[in-house]
């Protein structure tokens, strides 16, 4: 969303500029014109309806299944983990996160966008590694308001 696109506006009756506004299901649905300001569905130009995209070259193909199976064996990994590190926390009380406070090692934190964590390691002063349950993250911590 805010990217800019080409599409047939049906105001300009022209193919302008258009502003992404909305997706849907990973796909442009929503643009405005940037030259008459009027929002509308996407229509494709007629440049991008012929365009072919080319598929991936054997060695490409091999590369993205190697991310693929290494994204999802760390996923894997920070679960079971995450798991198991809760199992350990018992009943404890997870402290808020807030990028002002300190932490150690093996604290529980509840984050407001990924959830209950536990910090995996302290990196530096500034920085915590912590294991969410379904990937890990690094924080940041003593930064003054």
């Amino acid at each position: 969303m805010g990217d800019e696109t080409d599409s047939i506006c049906p105001r300009c009756d022209d193919e302008t500029i258009h502003r992404v506004v909305a997706m849907m299901e990973g796909k442009v649905h929503l643009v405005i014109c940037t030259r008459c300001n009027s929002q509308h569905r996407y229509r494709p130009s007629l440049a991008t309806m012929t365009r072919k995209v080319p598929l991936p070259s054997v060695r490409q193909a091999k590369v993205l299944k190697k991310i693929e199976s290494a994204r999802t064996s760390r996923q894997q990994v920070s679960l079971k983990e995450w798991q198991a590190l809760k199992e350990v926390a018992g009943e404890m009380e997870p402290l808020p996160y807030g990028p002002g406070a300190s932490y150690s090692e093996k604290q529980i934190v509840f984050h407001p966008t990924f959830g209950l964590g536990f910090v995996r390691k302290v990196i530096d002063k500034s920085k915590i590694e912590v294991v969410f349950e379904y990937e890990i993250k690094i924080l940041a911590m003593n930064r003054p308001k």
